[in-house]
């Protein structure tokens, strides 16, 4: 196995339904040695599931284990799902998870623009959930480390609420990451980075065996940088260390115990920029803002967070028809937050100054997050069933300190002069009410292939939650769920669909009355069609939705410091994603979106939601040349367009804009030698102006180069 991108010559098939999916997951050369010798040759004439845990070579991933919970091809969920496969993430220069999902249809990746602190993005209107191997990572804000994408095969888009299989998860949809995994074959990769803003990266990849019968296998990520960023005085440090270790004592048996620590040093890059000085001219005549402003302080201003997780992952065969499978984390993450930024709301005063105020917080995440499956496979008469089970847990606690100040001194915008301003005390600091969210559900879901044309998907779930709060009243919720779905196999490759889904969602935390949030609830009605070309490696997916949310937040007219939950609100939209295999060295993605989205009750009644732009649209090409005589070179260019967006008051409109980006990549051997550059023309945008009065300034240009030597 290489761990860099290879030719992609061979295409991707499914096997008959009646092989057994751990065969299919495992794959003969993954069992053990001894396995494989008494193992009988099997011809295989029919077609070929990927492992939806397994490295993919190209674009296109044929399976999914978020959608169902079970290896299915994705043509054959009854839901809209986009996988953005490790290649993809390498091909792009991608250096977050938002940015990994640039060229994915019906996802904001970058909400509220170039932002240090976190990966925001949105789905169908919503903000998704994030997750990581199937279980949730992200409780909260400000609560958690970021996920550095080489740490991840895959990343996967669930369009729709999928609370039947989650419990926890936004109307939208939800995200979910899938780490790399210890692989049979003896891989290593070292890979150097250098860039703008004194970008300097290393990071390696090692994975194998560790015994004759590759009973053991191994695999250990580690990975530091040093940076700087587009914001003056913050830095973008990172380190990050991800051993992880598998056993298959059998062909039926495979434990796998991963290991993460990472600290990341950095600051603020969102500077709550005001909109006149920035999306609108300057008052009396003065200039507009530099954009590579820092509003805050230099001996103030951090965002550091630590993150120490242990992560099992066991699955067991019992038999022909039953797998178990437990999936479960335990992560402690703790963030130091502390920043200066422009008093809301934020003006620019007529000597170019701005007011400011000074925030901290220091919090302390603890989760403990685990997920039990039973799986059957069986058939009744015509009906092939793929029946799940579950029960899952998770307990989350946060905990800490905050602290804040008003009037801490003026900044001028165009002549900074930092260090007087007024510092905290530590009367300005109290600590934060003890929050613990318990939540465990029982699910069930049975996938039926009837006549082997007719998909039927039928799902329900019952949760329980308590959101407790020290010093305050605890608070229970109960919730059914439901799911259903129905999908026709057409001899020609199109699958179309219809589907109802329900979400429910509890918030952690506490609003600024010390009244704990209540849970999110939603629901969907989606229509779509997916094609899979015969003897093809490609696969388009159209689809319309129509979804609501109830208990959503939103700012509060009175205190733009402090969010309400308000009424409800809609999204209705179309989706068109195509992801094509157009020869074994032609890779094309397209995407198009149209999101409608509104305030149906509570405040700015019949707005439309902040920050989602109602168009947006990407493509992206990438060729090997080696199929005309050019061996080892490789290039690639995308275009994203980001559609308009409003402030959620349907007053302030944050124009469109188009961005390109281009890579060029060539390899000799065992040496690979790229050049990724994002925003090529640099054009400097913001991606959403909100009511309360600040622009998020977009990702300037951005360029990387890579040297991976591979032994």
């Amino acid at each position: 196995m290489r761990l860099a991108r290879k030719s992609h010559q061979a295409t991707n098939r499914r096997l008959p339904c009646l092989v057994s999916t751990t065969v299919i997951a495992l794959g003969t050369a993954s069992l053990p040695a001894a396995a494989q010798e008494t193992l009988d040759a099997i011809n295989v004439t029919g077609e070929r599931i990927n492992s939806p845990t397994a490295p993919v070579e190209g674009y296109v991933a044929n399976s999914s284990a978020s959608g169902t919970k079970t290896n299915t091809p994705i043509d054959e969920i009854p839901q809209s799902i986009s996988v953005v496969t490790r290649d993809q993430m390498r091909d792009q220069g991608a250096n977050s998870i938002q940015e990994a999902l640039r060229y994915t249809t019906g996802v904001g990746a970058e909400q509220y623009g170039f932002d240090s602190r976190g990966d925001w993005q949105s789905v169908r209107g919503g903000t998704p959930v994030i997750f990581l191997d199937g279980l949730q990572k992200t409780f909260g804000s400000y609560n958690n480390a970021r996920t550095d994408p080489y740490l991840l095969e895959r990343v996967e888009v669930i369009r729709g609420p999928s609370s039947v299989l989650y419990g926890q998860g936004n109307v939208g949809g939800l995200i979910n990451l899938a780490t790399k995994r210890p692989q049979a074959e003896q891989a290593n990769e070292l890979r150097l980075e250098v860039g703008n803003h004194s970008r300097k990266q290393a990071a390696l990849d090692s994975t194998g065996k560790l015994n004759d019968d590759g009973s053991l296998l191994y695999r250990f990520i580690a990975l530091g940088r040093d940076s700087d960023t587009q914001v003056k005085q913050v830095e973008d440090n990172r380190a990050v260390i991800a051993p992880a270790i598998t056993w298959r004592p059998s062909e039926h048996t495979e434990w796998t115990l991963q290991g993460l620590h990472q600290k990341d040093r950095t600051g603020t890059t969102a500077q709550f920029l005001p909109i006149e000085g920035t999306l609108k001219p300057s008052p009396n005549g003065l200039p507009q803002i530099p954009t590579d402003l820092f509003i805050s302080e230099p001996d103030f201003d951090r965002y550091n967070t630590e993150q120490t997780a242990v992560t099992s992952l066991l699955r067991h065969q019992l038999n022909d028809v039953w797998t178990l499978r437990q999936n479960l984390r335990y992560s402690e993450s703790e963030v130091d937050y502390q920043s200066i930024y422009s008093e809301f709301p934020p003006t620019l005063q007529p000597n170019g100054d701005i007011s400011r105020v000074a925030y901290a917080r220091k919090s302390n995440l603890d989760t403990f997050t685990v997920d039990h499956q039973a799986e059957a496979l069986f058939a009744t008469g015509s009906i092939d069933h793929t029946l799940l089970m579950g029960w899952d847990y998770q307990h989350a606690v946060t905990k800490g300190s905050k602290g804040g100040a008003e009037d801490v001194g003026d900044l001028n915008v165009f002549n900074p002069q930092y260090g007087n301003y007024t510092r905290l005390s530590a009367s300005d600091f109290s600590d934060i009410a003890e929050n613990t969210v318990i939540q465990s559900g029982f699910y069930a879901q049975n996938q039926m292939t009837i006549n082997d044309k007719w998909i039927a998907v039928l799902g329900l779930r019952h949760d329980s939650t308590r959101n407790k709060t020290e010093g305050n009243q605890t608070y229970s919720d109960e919730e059914v769920t439901g799911r259903v779905g129905l999908m026709y196999k057409f001899d020609a490759g199109f699958t179309p669909f219809i589907s109802y889904s329900e979400s429910f969602n509890p918030l952690t935390g506490v609003d600024n009355n010390g009244n704990p949030w209540e849970p999110l609830k939603g629901e969907q009605v989606e229509l779509g069609v997916k094609y899979q070309p015969t003897d093809s490696n490609s696969l388009y997916t159209a689809t319309v939705y129509d979804l609501r949310e109830k208990n959503r937040k939103a700012p509060d007219p009175a205190d733009p410091n402090n969010d309400i939950q308000n009424g409800e609100t809609s999204a209705k939209g179309v989706e068109l994603e195509a992801k094509v295999d157009v020869t074994g060295s032609w890779d094309l993605i397209a995407n198009y979106a149209y999101t409608d989205t509104e305030v149906e009750k509570g405040t700015n009644e019949g707005a439309r939601l902040a920050a989602i732009p109602e168009h947006t649209a990407s493509l992206w090409s990438q060729h090997n040349f080696s199929s005309v005589g050019v061996p080892g070179l490789r290039a690639g260019a995308g275009v994203r367009y980001i559609g308009a967006s409003w402030d959620g008051a349907d007053e302030i409109k944050t124009p469109s804009e188009t961005l390109i980006d281009a890579m060029i990549a060539y390899g000799l051997d065992n040496w690979e030698l790229a050049l990724n550059v994002n925003n090529l023309t640099n054009e400097t945008y913001f991606t959403s102006c909100l009511s309360r009065g600040d622009c998020f300034i977009g990702t300037e240009r951005t360029i990387v180069g890579s040297l991976t030597y591979q032994f």
